[in-house]
């Protein structure tokens, strides 16, 4: 997961319709009587062709949360954040915690444009998956979003603002704080994301944990894809190794200064924004970079 500047919403989220659908869920769910109502309808204004456009094109096709490539294999999901309809809430009993799937959720962010994230199927649809050490579970966001306090967690509109919210956001977090790329050639764990220490008490991020279980970012599929992407980045770490070797033997000469200067432009596009598992490859590029480049020709 990236950071990302949160682009212009959609015309569509603006409409008539959509105020219309909004009003109509105010009524049904600030009346109290609403549990023996109709329901008004369906969650639709999310729905639009220029929403699936611009989150499609903000994200370069990629999900928001693994940075996997879903434009040429599969159709976007347009994700809320924090799920709409219903929503897993815990609850201590007889000393256990139990999670449950309750209504309602946050009905009021269903066509808010900061709710809405493009996302791969495997993030945000659960289905058993092979995680590390052998272990299969059920994986995928679904309607989970944990919270450090269920008494704090949000029941009206306004109230998600002190929400203590634990997945992080590709708008409002900077996700390399929170999560580490495993970076270890030739080992099984080559690939994998662990959360980071975290910044204010002892222990690792209580958002990276809870962002690495519930959007799945261990899956072994994911895994795979992301030890490939090394793979291919640690090639161009060795060409630029070799080319300083050479350097300084033979001095700077403008065939080496241009190979150079290609392979300088090979790591940055690793890290381009459009690219897949750019934040894992900015890690290792920028930790190469300290490393080997501090005095770079």
């Amino acid at each position: 997961m990236i950071r990302l500047v949160c682009p212009p919403a959609p015309a569509s989220l603006s409409s008539a319709s959509t105020q219309r659908e909004r009003d109509s869920l105010v009524a049904w769910y600030t009346d109290p009587t609403h549990g023996t109502t109709p329901w008004p309808g369906t969650f639709a204004a999310y729905k639009g062709d220029d929403v699936r456009a611009e989150l499609t094109g903000a994200f370069s096709a990629k999900c928001a949360y693994c940075e996997s490539y879903f434009g040429a294999t599969q159709p976007l999901d347009v994700e809320h954040f924090r799920p709409k309809g219903k929503v897993v809430r815990e609850r201590i009993v007889d000393g256990h915690t139990v999670r449950k799937l309750e209504a309602p959720g946050y009905w009021w962010l269903a066509s808010t444009w900061m709710n809405l994230l493009p996302s791969c199927s495997d993030c945000n649809r659960p289905r058993r998956q092979e995680l590390p050490l052998g272990l299969r579970a059920t994986a995928g966001k679904a309607n989970q979003f944990p919270v450090a306090d269920e008494s704090k967690r949000a029941t009206a509109p306004g109230q998600e603002d002190a929400e203590p919210r634990l997945l992080l956001h590709p708008y409002l977090d900077d996700p390399p704080q929170h999560l580490h790329f495993v970076e270890a050639p030739g080992s099984i764990r080559d690939g994998e994301v662990e959360a980071r220490p975290s910044t204010i008490g002892p222990g690792p991020s209580a958002m990276g944990v809870a962002s690495i279980e519930v959007y799945a970012l261990q899956r072994q599929g994911l895994v795979a894809a992301r030890a490939a992407q090394l793979r291919l980045l640690r090639s161009h770490l060795v060409t630029i190794r070799w080319l300083l070797e050479d350097i300084s033997t033979q001095g700077l000469t403008a065939s080496l200064r241009d190979r150079f200067t290609h392979e300088l432009g090979e790591l940055e596009a690793f890290c381009a924004p459009t690219a897949p598992y750019s934040a894992m490859c900015r890690q290792v590029v920028d930790e190469f970079k300290r490393t080997h480049l501090e005095e770079s020709p």
